[in-house]
């Protein structure tokens, strides 16, 4: 018997591909674990096609759902022991260029929410995108404890507090992790500090995008009128070195419409240093109703005290955020292993 972990894709600096491994570590304590996805370019992932060479019915599925999979109906006519399911949520197709591809793929990938019926245990990052899953499953799911909600990875880790406070005038290093899709509102995000560049306020842009792929959304222009005016872009860089740089940096900024878990954000407030959002709804599962964010037209004065007040909370603030995505964990943990013993 084998745990299969399978997605679409299994990439780097990518939220469902570092999901994949850390259930793979999570997993292999107890059970032999294999990566399988249809492209990869990580070491060690079997490509769904070679898979199916040596797929054995003994084995259980444990499935990373997050986008249209093109292979969906030939991995669900393999028969497995216990099937499991990881909804990441699914970008609405409405933040995307009619018809582009990222529209298609998404479209498709809720339209076919619908195959996904006979599963043993269904789990999700966060209450948002569990009812996503459910509007488009066109099934009764009665039995509640059959779909979870449980961090796609655990970032909480025992740290001290080691960040000084800042005053006000002091934070000036913000930046922001993603890609640059539409949903992502990166352009609002880069004009804000494009009108405030006089201010000696910096914004470091860290993305999945390669250089090419930004010049093309952003436009060559306004790319080189970012540059000139202190805004930083840092392309595909590895875990290592971008972990590197962000310790020079002073708070994650986002201006998202629309995220399933926002991990670079948890990941900031487990270093005690409170991220910036609009009040997205996937973090209602997890943050005090005290945590402060960003609203449409604040001036970065506003956000700056904004970060402030989160900041003087920080510790209060992290250990009610640690202890809810802990408890999800071990919850939906438990429940994992009760499904496949």
């Amino acid at each position: 018997m084998k745990i299969i972990i399978f997605s679409q894709h299994i990439v780097s600096m990518d939220g469902v591909g570092n999901s994949s491994i850390y259930f793979k570590h999570l997993f292999k304590s107890f059970s032999d674990v294999l990566l399988v996805a249809n492209y990869s370019n990580i070491d060690g992932v079997l490509n769904f096609n070679e898979y199916q060479k040596i797929h054995s019915p003994n084995n259980i599925l444990f499935y990373h759902y997050s986008i249209e999979d093109r292979n969906i109906k030939l991995l669900l006519e393999l028969k497995f022991t216990k099937r499991i399911i990881y909804f990441h949520g699914i970008t609405p197709p409405k933040f995307f260029s009619s018809e582009s591809e990222v529209f298609n793929s998404c479209k498709k990938g809720l339209n076919d929410i619908n195959l996904l019926f006979e599963f043993d245990l269904y789990i999700s990052n966060s209450t948002e995108s569990k009812n996503q899953f459910l509007d488009k499953l066109n099934q009764n799911l009665i039995d509640c404890q059959k779909f979870i909600i449980m961090p796609p990875i655990d970032m909480f880790t025992e740290k001290k507090k080691v960040k000084k406070i800042k005053t006000l005038t002091s934070i000036s290093q913000f930046y922001y992790c993603g890609t640059l899709y539409n949903h992502k509102n990166i352009n609002s995000l880069l004009d804000l500090f494009n009108i405030n560049h006089k201010n000696q306020i910096n914004l470091s842009i860290f993305t999945s995008f390669s250089k090419e792929e930004s010049l093309n959304f952003l436009g060559e222009n306004k790319y080189a009128e970012y540059l000139e005016n202190g805004i930083n872009f840092f392309h595909k860089l590895e875990d290592v070195q971008m972990n590197d740089y962000l310790k020079t940096m002073d708070c994650f900024i986002t201006l998202s419409l629309h995220e399933g878990f926002c991990i670079p954000l948890f990941n900031a407030i487990n270093n005690f240093n409170p991220g910036l959002s609009f009040p997205l709804k996937c973090l209602e599962d997890y943050f005090p109703k005290e945590y402060q964010y960003i609203s449409i037209g604040d001036n970065l004065e506003v956000i700056k005290n904004k970060y402030h007040n989160n900041f003087k909370n920080i510790e209060k603030f992290r250990d009610y955020i640690r202890h809810k995505a802990k408890g999800y964990t071990k919850t939906g943990l438990d429940l994992i292993l009760k499904t496949i013993e």
